[in-house]
């Protein structure tokens, strides 16, 4: 189990430099594939599954899948200038154990996941480039409605290449909150190939398991990587009140530590599988203003899933 110290600064890290693990499969350089047309069709998705874990309170157990698929289409006028358009589905399959509870209430249902996003790319000078991505987001427990879990928010980003090997940049991302408010935060963009077999990115996501991270990747072959991933996860969504008009919104938080495996049969298209474990995870619920109401931790938790991605 991680040290308060070290998740506090795992965290801090993974807030500053992962909102691009999100990004869209169009979202990446979709004009090198303008030798083909300027057009760009993508498809991402995966399944991921976190096996029983015990809530420390003595409340019982609980699992999850998760599946996501991704479609997507992109104009590129050139290799570094493209908009797309990307839609997105998921869903959450929670099961509790009988008598489970989170923080001595009920626990939720399943949980449904939509999403829309236009990442813009252009490139303002020979060595950057600029990344707009504004996006709507719905996260709800079936039985609650689209608009109750709607989240609007947009990400940008510019990443200076100083060289073949590094890319680096600032960036911010601005997201509504569910409850009211909103969140701001600034943003790390890093593509740093370290030696010609190891690379340091916070490139894309792995589609149903997404969230701000880290990748430490490593070339065992010309088609075959491996990777290290830490992650820092946070999923809101908006509960079904008709049971009780106490519960608003419920939140799934936990630091996943993830060991990927691809593989590229061709270009621009990958398969892989991922398996790790997720530390201080919780489980919590809050009022229609934002107020915690209830929590339950989770005992640590191993993951597995598989995932996909390829433009065409």
């Amino acid at each position: 189990m991680p040290t308060p110290i070290f998740t506090k600064c795992f965290r801090t890290i993974a807030a500053s430099v992962g909102v691009f693990c999100a990004l869209p499969l169009s979202a990446q350089p979709a004009g090198e594939a303008n030798s083909r047309g300027p057009w760009v069709w993508g498809l991402a998705g995966g399944a991921v599954h976190q096996m029983d874990a015990d809530l420390k309170t003595g409340d019982g157990e609980f699992s999850v899948s998760r599946v996501y698929l991704q479609p997507s289409v992109g104009y590129a006028w050139d290799r570094r200038n493209s908009v797309s358009l990307s839609l997105g589905a998921g869903y959450a399959d929670y099961e509790f154990s009988s008598g489970a509870q989170v923080g001595g209430t009920r626990p939720w249902g399943n949980v449904r996941d939509y999403s829309l996003s236009v990442p813009v790319r252009f490139s303002p000078a020979e060595r950057a480039d600029v990344i707009v991505i504004p996006s709507v987001r719905s996260f709800y427990e079936e039985g609650a409605d689209f608009d109750d879990g709607r989240t609007e928010g947009v990400i940008a980003a510019a990443g200076w290449k100083f060289s073949d090997s590094l890319t680096l940049g600032p960036g911010f991302g601005w997201f509504t909150e569910l409850g009211g408010g909103s969140n701001a935060f600034p943003i790390i963009l890093i593509d740093w190939k370290i030696t010609p077999r190891l690379s340091l990115t916070t490139g894309r996501g792995l589609a149903a398991s997404q969230g701000p991270g880290l990748t430490l990747n490593y070339e065992l072959a010309e088609k075959w990587r491996v990777g290290l991933t830490g992650r820092s996860e946070r999923t809101r969504f908006a509960l079904d009140n008709d049971v009780t008009q106490k519960d608003g919104f419920g939140e799934d938080k936990s630091l996943p530590l993830l060991v990927t495996v691809s593989y590229t049969p061709w270009p621009r298209t990958s398969v892989g599988a991922l398996l790790g474990t997720e530390f201080e995870g919780s489980l919590r619920k809050e009022n229609q203003r934002g107020k915690v109401i209830a929590r339950s931790d989770f005992e640590t938790a191993v993951v597995f899933g598989v995932v996909f991605s390829s433009q065409f």
